[in-house]
This record gives C-alpha cells, structure tokens and sequence, in this order.
C-alpha cells in the first residue's frame, strides 16, 4: 500500500491491533496529512487515513482509568462510519497528538471554549491572553491573532491549585517536576477549571486532581520551578 501523498510523520507509537483475527503489533503514525499504521517487522503501510476522513479518535470507558490503555479510530470508510481498536501505554499521548489536528478532521468541534485570561510570568509581567480549553490540553493563544503560544496536555498535569492573593488565579503544576504555571481570569476561571475537568474526562478518559490547598503569589514565585504538590 503506498503512503498517504506528501504526508510526514510527525508522532509515531507502537501499539496493539485488535480485531476479529486477534491482536497483533502496529506502528501507529500521526502525521502531517492524516494517521498511518505500519508493519513494525517490515515498515510497509497496513493502513491509511487522511485527516479528512478522520471523525475523532476516543478512549475506552474504564472503571479503572490508570489501567485503561483503550483507544477507538473512527473513521469514514465508503460513506459509512466505521471503527479499530486499538491499544497502548502511550494512549492519552497518541489521543493528544492526532487531535492537534482535529481542525483538519471530517467533524469540526460544534464548540470552542475561548476566555480572555492573563498569563502571569516569572519576572512579575502579566500579558493577556486567550484561553482555550480543547478537547486533550488548555492551550494558551494569542489574543489578537488566535495563534498557539502553548499548549498544556492534561495527561501532564499533576494538579491544579488556586492562587488566594489573585482574583482569579490559579496554578498548574505541570510535567514531571511540576513546573508551576499561572492564570487568572476573575470572572470565569471556575468556569475554566471545571470545562478543563470535563474535556479530560470525555477525550481521554483521565482525573485532573484540583488540590484543596492554596497557595500564594510568593509560594509561586518560589515553587515555580520546582516540586510543588
């Protein structure tokens, strides 16, 4: 099978097959134009798909989301919709990854939750941004140009705390070491917080943990690079 036309492969994982014939390994490839799976013994093209017939992909329900490596391709094949399975540790990685190119699948989001917010630096500078929460991570954008500044995957968030001394604020502790960054939003970042919880849930089938403690706009300042729990 040829490859997709002038497609590059961006992200790509080896996962498990399942199907009527049993399971069996796959390289599974986001890429520029659409996702591929390859033979991993011989890299030749198993499967293709252009974003364009791509509906969305989506984790498995599991009662136990930490052992939930489940993941469902819908796609549009002859008119109709149709479906794999498939399976990986990598899951809410692979999910994350194809979504960012959900502008370019046959199904457009029916809704897009953007709010004005501040984005609070280091150096005490405060810059107004845009915040929008998509359906794998909260992405941070340009407010006049709407274009992508930073994007924090919600399989990456170790947890949310509010800021006391901010109206508004609040913090994510992100990444392995927790790396804290800060927003604010009076009015709607509850709002931002709860829609944040929601889409984790739904997509990708994970618990955001939003910790009862506060802290402050000093505890920040010191706790910005370092483990903060």
């Amino acid at each position: 099978m040829m490859p997709l036309k002038d497609n590059q492969d961006v992200a790509t994982f080896l996962v498990m097959k399942h199907s009527w014939k049993g399971k069996y390994k796959r390289v599974f490839s986001i890429g520029t134009h659409g996702i591929t799976t390859y033979n991993p013994e011989r890299l030749e093209v198993t499967n293709k798909w252009q974003y364009s017939d791509v509906v969305t992909l989506a984790s498995a329900k599991h009662s136990n989301p930490a052992n939930n490596y489940d993941f469902t391709l819908v796609m549009k094949k002859d008119k109709k919709i149709d479906s794999m399975k498939f399976s990986s540790e990598h899951k809410c990685l692979i999910i994350t990854e194809a979504f960012k190119y959900r502008h370019l699948f046959s199904e457009k989001p029916k809704d897009i939750y953007r709010y004005q917010a501040y984005k609070h630096h280091w150096s005490g500078t405060r810059l107004p941004i845009v915040l929008e929460v998509g359906p794998c991570s909260l992405e941070q954008l340009d407010p006049s140009t709407h274009t992508l500044l930073a994007s924090y995957p919600y399989s990456d968030i170790q947890g949310i705390l509010q800021v006391r001394d901010i109206p508004g604020g609040f913090v994510l502790a992100v990444g392995g070491y927790s790396r804290l960054h800060l927003f604010s939003n009076a009015m709607d970042h509850q709002i931002i917080i709860n829609k944040m919880l929601e889409m984790a849930s739904l997509t990708i089938n994970i618990s955001i943990k939003v910790l009862s403690a506060t802290i402050t706009l000093d505890d920040y300042h010191n706790q910005r690079f370092g483990k903060y729990r």
